[in-house]
């Protein structure tokens, strides 16, 4: 009977697959076999020869795989149907929804090192002498390399004009701060410094400024393909296994290298760099991206927003290259506009040196997870919870920010608990209210209800902040480690009040089960800091075994799930302590 019950459901939905109108095939594209070429099913004997045609083939449910090779070509989902599950079989209970899904997924995947680039080789340019080369282009490009080495954009505009056209939308936002694009250098074809390349818009001509005397014998690359992995609106899609370098996004587009919007989407061992706006867009629920990473891209590495999306063991490291507002967006990942990320999972990520917020969740998050990560290095704060709720900010390592670590603003009912706050130049552990309130009334920004517990905050230029209200806003059972100023906490924003451990409890009654360690910062901690090296927390390890467990009730027990050593701080495991190279 119970072979009977397995054996069902299978025979349903594997009639229903065999049904489907479109069947699934096994494709293949090889660039670099003598004999492949754009005809045919895709086959082992005779693979497709490009990505375009590839795609332009592919039906819902297909395997493409990608042999070993550098593509300069992209990967773009036509406009389909992508899905092969019938819904009623599923509202039926006829066939179990995770293997039927499975069974019909569309999978793309490389096999071998597959590298898919948004740059063109180019060749034959116009020697002007003290190494300037010019050459007839047809648009303007976001990025020039030569040798793999970026070359600085001059004059440059972006997202259809900014910012040189009249009206553009974008051109009222941060004007106190100089734009969205500070980092933007002027120039002209006659004002280049070396290394540096021009468009000129009136004789569409690109320029390359260099400290060459010739161009033979040089890889000239120019970015231009603005998405190497672009589908829109696609269901039960797979891509693993890819590594994508160099785009040219934001000449028209604000969007990314890859972007991808839909339903049951999966991205595992998806490795971007060098895009030149943002990295990996990612719209719509039951998202997962894994073991994936967008680093040094011009914008920002990561933006995602829909319902249950996972985000597990990834990286965004050393992006904003071109120097946009690190207030508006830009950084290492950010999660904003129409609802943000809601009911999602954001674990083991590593967010460094970014040139702006390590990991930043902003307008409308809602019961969102950050645990086991490292936010390390950046020039803002490391974690950021912006005009958002129900947030759990959990076990993670947050040191050397040149800003807050951890920073609570306009947020409410949101746990920060079990996590190493270290050396940051601000406050360790921040919660912000500044009369914002949510004009639709949808969520409550008064900054109550958040719980600060077990933190162990070390060593940065306050230890924590609440406001001045209290509003329910709880910090208890946290250790703070440093000399008096390093472990002084306040109330307020402005004119706030600061205080010793003892006297702050004494006013505020908060932190009554908290200790202060009055000890300087680690020597070996603080060279590993220097060196931006795997992080040295031997000291932390030796403290923390003196620690007792702190008392949770039940209700915020619930909230730490995973959590089973209820010492203060994390636990720390290999990879959230392990800082990744920079390039």
């Amino acid at each position: 009977m119970f072979q009977h019950k397995l054996i069902l459901p299978m025979l349903l939905a594997l009639q229903f697959l065999c049904n489907t109108p479109l069947m699934a095939a096994e494709r293949i594209v090889a660039i670099n076999d003598p004999n492949a070429q754009d005809i045919g099913a895709g086959t082992a004997a005779v693979p497709y020869k490009t990505l375009s045609y590839a795609m332009s083939q592919l039906r819902p449910g297909d395997h493409l795989t990608i042999a070993a090779g550098t593509y300069r070509d992209a990967l773009v989902f036509p406009a389909a149907i992508w899905t092969r599950i019938d819904a009623k079989l599923i509202n039926n209970g006829e066939v179990n929804k995770l293997d039927l899904i499975k069974a019909s997924q569309t999978i793309i995947e490389g096999k071998g090192e597959v590298l898919i680039k948004g740059s063109n080789l180019i060749t034959e340019w116009r020697n002007l002498g003290n190494g300037r080369f010019v050459k007839p282009w047809p648009e303007e490009t976001q990025q020039v390399f030569i040798d793999d080495k970026p070359l600085l954009q001059v004059g440059g505009t972006i997202f259809d004009g900014f910012p040189n056209k009249a009206n553009h939308p974008l051109a009222t936002l941060h004007q106190s701060q100089n734009g969205i694009w500070p980092g933007r250098r002027e120039g002209s074809e006659n004002a280049m410094p070396e290394n540096s390349f021009y468009y000129h818009h009136a004789t569409k001509t690109l320029y390359l400024q260099t400290n060459l005397t010739t161009l033979n014998g040089h890889n000239v690359e120019v970015s231009v393909r603005p998405a190497l992995l672009s589908g829109q609106g696609v269901t039960d899609i797979s891509v693993k296994n890819l590594n994508f370098q160099h785009a040219n996004t934001s000449t028209k587009l604000r969007s990314g290298l890859i972007s991808m919007t839909g339903l049951r989407l999966t991205l595992d061992d998806v490795q971007v760099n060098q895009g030149d706006s943002i990295g990996i867009v990612l719209i719509g629920n039951d998202i997962t991206l894994r073991n994936s990473s967008a680093n040094r891209c011009g914008q920002l590495g990561l933006m995602a927003r829909g319902e249950r999306i996972q985000l597990i063991n990834n990286e965004t490291n050393d992006n904003n290259t071109r120097g946009f507002n690190k207030w508006w967006e830009a950084g290492g990942a950010k999660f904003v506009g129409n609802g943000g990320l809601q009911n999602s999972l954001l674990i083991e990520h590593k967010a460094l040196r970014n040139l702006g917020d390590g990991i930043w969740f902003d307008w409308k998050n809602r019961n969102n997870t950050v645990q086991n990560s490292l936010a390390a290095y950046n020039s803002g704060f490391g974690i950021h919870y912006e005009a958002s709720d129900l947030g759990r900010i959990i076990n993670n390592v947050v040191v050397a920010n040149l800003q807050r670590g951890i920073y609570l603003s306009h947020s409410s009912r949101t746990l920060v608990a079990f996590n190493l706050v270290a050396s940051n130049q601000m406050q360790g552990i921040a919660i912000i209210e500044e009369n914002r309130r949510d004009p639709k009334g949808e969520f409550d920004f008064s900054a109550k209800g958040n719980k600060v517990l077990g933190n162990v905050v070390a060593w940065n230029a306050g230890s924590i902040v609440l406001p001045t209200n209290n509003a329910d806003n709880i910090s208890d059972s946290n250790v703070f480690i440093g000399d008096d100023a390093q472990t002084r906490s306040g109330l307020g924003w402005i004119n706030m009040f600061m205080a010793t451990l003892e006297d702050w409890s004494k006013r505020t009654q908060q932190d009554k089960h908290s200790q202060r360690l009055d000890m300087s910062i680690d020597s070996a901690f603080k060279q590993s800091i220097v060196n931006q090296a795997s992080l040295n927390l031997e000291w932390y390890q030796v403290l923390r075994q003196d620690f007792k467990p702190i008392a949770l009730n039940p209700e915020w027990q619930k909230l730490t799930t995973g959590i089973t050593d209820l010492r203060a701080g994390p636990t720390l495991t290999p990879r959230l302590v392990k800082v990744s190279k920079q390039l």
